[in-house]
């Protein structure tokens, strides 16, 4: 008596399957298809956690905007921070050095001639003119509103500007001072 088969060999998969069955079995594209869609999704999640967990820098600015208008002044004396600054020996480079670890993230309120205006996306980039009771400041000032903003693009040099911000060290002998506001 003859055997008679009613299964046959799947192409791919090399498993025994019924005859009335077009195709084999893909299980191996269907594992590697899992793992690509796990991957993907994974990918993705990974992608929306990021975006909420790093701080936006715009709210951050706002942030610290809002404590430097809030916060105590620091004692610092301008005018000895001017003859340091003003003077370009290599010994005053050194104190410069020094001095910039003890000032750095201070805040200050300092009244300063503007020298050069730059206009900036969001923000203004001020050079002020060095004197004997002030140092040469670069500041990053972020205006608080349309009046502030119109002033800003407006000014002319040799203005006095009323400023209170954060010390953020020293660049080529300016104090750098980011952010900065108008008071």
């Amino acid at each position: 008596m003859s055997e008679i088969s009613y299964l046959k060999k799947g192409k791919k998969c090399d498993n025994d399957l019924a005859k009335s069955t077009e195709k084999g079995s893909n299980r191996e594209q269907e594992i590697k298809f899992g793992l690509f869609f796990k991957l993907t999704i994974g990918i993705g999640l990974l992608a929306i956690i990021c975006t909420f967990a790093i701080p936006n820098p715009k709210d951050q600015i706002k942030n610290d905007i809002h404590k430097i208008a809030n916060a105590p002044l620091d004692k610092i004396s301008a005018s000895e921070l001017a003859i340091i600054l003003n003077n370009q020996s290599a010994d005053m480079s050194n104190q410069a050095e020094v001095k910039e670890k003890e000032i750095k993230g201070k805040i200050v309120e300092w009244d300063l001639e503007i020298l050069v205006v730059a206009n900036l996306p969001d923000h203004f980039k001020i050079l002020t003119k060095p004197t004997f009771n002030y140092p040469g400041t670069l500041l990053t000032l972020y205006p608080q509103n349309n009046q502030q903003m119109t002033y800003l693009e407006n000014v002319k040099p040799g203005t006095r500007i009323k400023i209170k911000g954060k010390i953020a060290g020293i660049l080529q002998g300016r104090i750098k001072i980011n952010p900065a506001l108008i008071i």
